[in-house]
């Protein structure tokens, strides 16, 4: 079986036309659809029917694509393993890193990263806000996360977790009480994000380990973790923070924490990577690195 064919193949059925494999391969569309033709004839039976419009796999094709897909992945990243070592790395990288979380702690090693590999150029760019990585063509989205995460293509990496508490000001507990359940806090005032998180950062965990979302009225959402926490301090309503952001203002008596019947969900950090084929052993190493470094911070897992 020619391989070169087979990936051809794989990357037509991925892409779902031949014009659109021809531009993700960077070859003619001639050439795909040639060699498309080959292997068909080398198996000696129709792979794909397709018409001026539209195109689907045969049943013969269904099989092949689901037993080939994941080797053509495998050896799509050895190719990349041998063309890189951690060494010399090299080429465009181009990531996606939350810009307070980037300030907090990542600052020096980004830097270090860049100034160890000589022959890598960094693209950062900062941003509360989510990035689809396919949308916006970076190679590692490094973003938070509550819940559970969305069915996708995409591939994930959790770094490190951050344990998640229900705080609030005295002046609000004073006025509305101490809620014990967190349906109660559907129709108190609360705090919330505006895009990052999904726009809804209240989600919870039940006995069983799944988690909840809570949906709940907020007027003061902010994409910002500084944000959050000035407005829990001035009495705008409760707010779920990761405990390691708001503990100084817990231990000050500035916030109260909020005992609930349901544990909050911890917020995690995570890697984005667009999909399988595309992940260098340079956005591995940078993901390593950044990973590395939140694991040195206390109270991160």
């Amino acid at each position: 079986m020619n391989l070169n064919h087979l990936r051809i193949f794989v990357s037509v059925a991925e892409q779902g036309s031949i014009l659109a494999a021809s531009k993700a391969l960077g070859v003619p569309k001639s050439t795909v659809a040639r060699q498309l033709a080959q292997f068909e004839t080398e198996l000696a039976q129709p792979l794909v029917l397709r018409n001026t419009r539209h195109l689907r796999l045969t049943p013969s094709g269904r099989r092949l694509y689901e037993r080939a897909h994941c080797l053509i992945a495998a050896l799509e990243e050895l190719e990349n393993d041998l063309g890189e070592s951690d060494d010399a790395l090299s080429g465009k990288l181009t990531v996606a890193i939350p810009s307070e979380f980037a300030v907090r702690w990542l600052n020096d090693g980004v830097a270090a990263f860049v100034a160890a590999h000589p022959g890598v150029a960094l693209d950062c760019v900062t941003s509360m806000a989510p990035l689809d990585p396919v949308k916006r063509d970076v190679d590692v989205s490094i973003s938070y996360h509550r819940g559970k995460l969305a069915d996708s293509a995409m591939v994930v990496r959790s770094l490190v977790t951050m344990e998640s508490v229900v705080v609030a000001a005295p002046s609000v507990i004073a006025e509305h009480g101490r809620p014990g359940s967190i349906h109660e806090l559907t129709t108190l005032p609360c705090l919330s994000t505006l895009t990052a998180l999904e726009a809804n950062p209240w989600h919870f965990l039940d006995a069983s380990g799944q988690a909840i979302s809570l949906k709940v009225p907020a007027r003061y959402r902010v994409d910002s973790s500084t944000l959050l926490i000035a407005g829990a301090r001035a009495g705008i309503g409760f707010a779920i923070i990761p405990r390691h952001f708001c503990q100084p203002w817990i231990d000050a008596g500035e916030l109260l924490e909020i005992a609930l019947d349901l544990t909050p969900a911890p917020l995690e950090i995570i890697a984005i990577h667009p999909d399988r084929h595309g992940i260098t052993a340079r956005a591995r190493a940078f993901v390593d690195l950044v990973q590395s470094r939140l694991r040195q911070e206390p109270g991160l897992i």
